[in-house]
């Protein structure tokens, strides 16, 4: 059986969080903003990418990943930034040392401040262009996505979601990397 580098921080118990921060591992906080969804497309679209490239990550590197934060769920600015701000908090009350903060979102959502050492990602820029998201939940779930309502003349597809979060994964491998050369 093959263990993956990286883990969910929700799967670990209170005794396996300590050991996981004691070597390299960097927590990863991903934070999602889709805006005002799609017609065709579920609420859950964006914090579904956000778990498969949580995943993926995972699958390469010494990643523990926290459970996504969904902004749109704030209706203040301030309260989204308590909330990524206790999280990390919490983090280091764990033992992490390494810490990531994710957003992924179709414009930068502009209060995400990452103290201290850790680092800032910036993914999902093509968030606001909804064949790209389409193409990637028509990879992860094409049941949810509702057909009849897709736009006339669509070019999404799987394939290209598929190949679009690829990249997106190398880019964030890429960027954790470059903090952190000791994770390759």
């Amino acid at each position: 059986m093959n263990t993956l580098p990286g883990v969910w921080l929700d799967d670990l118990t209170r005794q396996e969080v300590a050991p996981r921060f004691d070597g390299k591992a960097v927590a990863l906080i991903p934070v999602v903003s889709a805006g005002p969804p799609a017609p065709h497309l579920p609420l859950k679209t964006a914090g579904l990418i956000a778990r498969a490239l949580g995943q993926k990550l995972v699958e390469r590197l010494a990643v523990v990943v926290a459970p996504v934060i969904d902004a749109d769920s704030f209706s203040r600015q301030d309260t989204l930034r308590r909330v990524v701000g206790d999280r990390f908090d919490g983090l280091r009350a764990l033992g992490a040392g390494r810490i990531a903060v994710l957003e992924l979102s179709a414009s930068p959502l502009g209060t995400l401040e990452v103290p201290g050492e850790g680092l800032g990602l910036r993914g999902g820029d093509r968030f606001a262009d909804d064949e790209y998201i389409t193409s990637c939940l028509m990879a992860l779930d094409p049941r949810s996505v509702h057909m009849s309502l897709l736009p006339a003349g669509s070019r999404s597809q799987a394939f290209a979601g598929e190949r679009g979060m690829a990249a997106e994964v190398d880019a964030l491998v890429d960027a954790l990397v470059a903090k952190w050369p000791d994770l390759a």
